[in-house]
């Protein structure tokens, strides 16, 4: 009885004496690898890596006031030799004197003893800057060779604790090689015993979870991911299509994500991702609503509800999800379109489900982002007319169907036409019509089809407006309409400055028109872009100026040129006085900023008055030239040669080869006297 006792007791005694010395034996070796490894760090220099490099731009900050101080010597009395001189002093002071330098100074002693002489030298150099033009240039000299012997000292400090660097690094690397083999054995002797632990299932639970997790989440959000959701999908459907229910799939696509990244940085893109995982998983609930994240900026929604919920999800997130996210001190508008398809109604079968949802969220990114669409067998029919549409662009534009019509602008004052703008037209070869804008513009633009139609465009304005140069004024000016979408694009600049080469067009009489919109998307690339066609030497108009929604400040912030009212001002003019009294405003905000301002869709006869008795610089509308093609342009341009230039009220007949120009001349002698007064 008693040995069966024993003997019953022996497994679990032999058991328990393994854990046990598996445990005491990990224990030991696991302590001499953390003495090891002690021992190696308390070899190890303090290498001071980060001292070395806020050393080297001390030294690079210093060296820059020095010669910038050696410039404002040669110009002493240039205003931009005082603005560098300005600007590379505050560099030092903020180097200096507000940038924490102990780390530094722990590492390179010598350190401490510069500070005070270059805090000196700044203050003095202050001095000197704030005294003003013309510099004092004894002053600067002392400062110059003040600074001379700064730089040499610390350039010897430099190079002397590097030298010091190279020897600790040497040591240390002696000291590692004596520690290799004591480290590899206790590693070697730590996997065994870790081996033989995880027999015991040590650990083995969280480990489990850990790999699950990797399996079924996504690392950046932690939202399940599309392996979770190739695996579950179907179990969702069979759950509601039993309890009698409907499964809602929704499909979220982020509005302008690149650009945020483009903008911001791939760190705050993935803070935006991870703030809309946020809002995306404070509607899941347990075995109900999964939120999927599926790659990139597009995630997924599944839920199970009643039949007679609607479409109250999709409407939910679409609030929470179109509104300002605060990211590392960035205001970032998350902005996303959403498509949803239902089970029954939608479709019987998770494939299905998944093509409506997407045709559901193409509907939602064609009608202008940040929309929510649930599908209708009447989306199929849009999308597939929408693509025929893209076919029907991409062949005109290999068959080259494009062609420019060109709409006078005149300057109310003499009357003199002062340019025209261009606008595409189709001439669709297979129904045999002419297309206006309107009909495939729109199109163009929600996809990237846009890209090349702008170049096309471009290309065809330039070489007419250089043909047209032997004819016209020097002041007469081509307007070419640009995409937000091509200013976003680097070869779009490229183009332009191709084009202007090879017609021989001068930069000066060629001017683009942009739209408010590209203010408001706030993309890098395109405020580049603005910025260096301004360089050119081309200038820029603001079209469609207060249907939009940009700041005003944006127009004292970018060199603009003009600002072109847009035509929804002028309808009911004359007796809108609510129109009249923005359309002033307008005008006298341009004139305050020094830009010209030309009013668009001038139809009757009161707007043009308005327009003239409010000083208004120039005009264009079908009241004084529809838009005509370029041989009735051409003649006019030919025929205005020789005319008195100075006429008030003017209309081009684009039915006579040479325009006729209808004006009282007394007219003009009024408003002059009533301008003068």
């Amino acid at each position: 009885m008693v040995g069966t006792r024993l003997r019953g007791w022996q497994i679990p005694l032999t058991y328990g004496s393994a854990i046990g010395l598996a445990a005491i034996g990990s224990a030991i070796l696991i302590v001499m690898l953390f003495v090891s490894i002690s021992k190696i760090e308390s070899s190890l220099p303090r290498f001071g890596f980060f001292a070395i490099r806020e050393f080297h731009i001390a030294i690079r900050d210093v060296t820059h006031l020095r010669d910038m101080i050696s410039l404002a010597e040669g110009a002493p009395n240039s205003q931009e030799s005082l603005d560098q001189l300005s600007a590379a002093n505050d560099l030092v002071y903020i180097r200096f004197d507000r940038i924490d330098g102990r780390e530094t100074i722990s590492a390179i002693p010598a350190y401490a003893g510069i500070v005070p002489r270059v805090d000196d030298a700044v203050k003095r150099l202050d001095v000197v800057i704030a005294a003003g033009l013309p510099l004092d240039q004894k002053s600067l000299t002392e400062l110059g060779l003040e600074l001379e012997q700064i730089v040499g000292r610390m350039n010897d400090e430099y190079y002397k604790y590097g030298e010091e660097v190279n020897a600790d690094l040497y040591s240390s690397e002696v000291s590692l090689r004596r520690f290799n083999y004591q480290i590899a054995f206790a590693l070697t002797i730590l996997s065994l015993l870790a081996m033989g632990t995880a027999v015991l299932f040590i650990g083995r639970r969280e480990t489990i979870k850990q790999l699950e997790f990797l399996a079924w989440r996504d690392a950046t959000t932690g939202l399940k991911n599309r392996a979770w959701m190739a695996a579950n999908r179907d179990a969702m459907l069979d759950r509601a299509r039993e309890t009698g229910k409907q499964l809602q799939l929704l499909l979220i696509d982020l509005d302008h994500f690149k650009s945020v990244n483009d903008t911001f940085g791939h760190h705050v893109g993935d803070l935006l991702l991870k703030a809309v995982a946020e809002i995306l998983e404070s509607v899941e609930q347990p075995d109900d609503i999964a939120a999927v994240r599926l790659g990139g900026d597009e995630f997924a929604i599944m839920a199970i509800a009643e039949r007679n919920v609607g479409d109250d999800l999709g409407k939910c997130l679409r609030e929470q999800l179109n509104r300002f996210a605060e990211l590392e001190g960035h205001q970032v508008r998350i902005g996303a379109s959403i498509g949803m398809a239902c089970f029954p109604q939608h479709g019987s079968d998770i494939s299905m489900l998944l093509h409506n949802a997407d045709s559901a969220l193409y509907k939602a990114k064609a009608e202008g982002r940040s929309g929510f669409v649930t599908f209708s067998p009447s989306i199929l029919s849009q999308i597939d007319m929408q693509l025929g549409e893209e076919a029907a662009i991409k062949r005109a534009l290999n068959c080259d169907e494009f062609f420019l019509v060109w709409q006078p602008q005149f300057e109310l004052a003499t009357g003199r036409m002062t340019g025209a703008e261009a606008l595409v037209r189709w001439r669709d070869a297979v129904s045999g019509a002419v297309r206006p804008p309107a009909s495939f513009i729109p199109i163009a633009e929600r996809s990237d089809l846009i890209l090349e139609l702008d170049k096309v465009v471009l290309g065809k304005a330039c070489m007419q407006a250089a043909k047209w140069m032997p004819i016209s004024a020097e002041e007469f000016i081509c307007s070419v309409n640009v995409s937000g979408k091509s200013l976003q694009a680097y070869a779009y600049l490229t183009h332009l400055t191709e084009m202007l080469q090879q017609t021989g067009l001068p930069p000066s009489r060629l001017q683009l028109e942009i739209t408010e919109g590209i203010f408001i998307q706030d993309s890098r690339n395109a405020l580049e872009s603005i910025g260096k066609i301004r360089e050119i030497g081309v200038s820029l108009a603001l079209d469609d100026f207060g249907s939009g929604n940009a700041s005003f400040g944006y127009l004292a912030d970018f060199n603009l040129n003009q600002l072109k009212i847009d035509r929804s001002f002028l309808g009911d003019l004359a007796s809108s006085t609510r129109k009249q009294n923005v359309v002033r405003g307008i005008i006298a905000l341009a004139n305050s900023l020094g830009l010209t301002v030309v009013a668009e869709g001038v139809e009757n006869e009161a707007q043009l008055d308005f327009l003239i008795h409010e000083h208004c610089h120039g005009a264009q509308g079908f009241f004084m030239s529809e838009p005509v093609e370029e041989r009735l342009m051409t003649n006019y341009l030919i025929a205005r040669q020789g005319r008195a230039k100075h006429i008030e009220k003017f209309r081009l007949s684009p039915f006579a080869p040479a325009p006729t120009l209808l004006r009282k001349a007394d007219v003009v002698a009024k408003q002059s006297r009533k301008t003068a007064n």
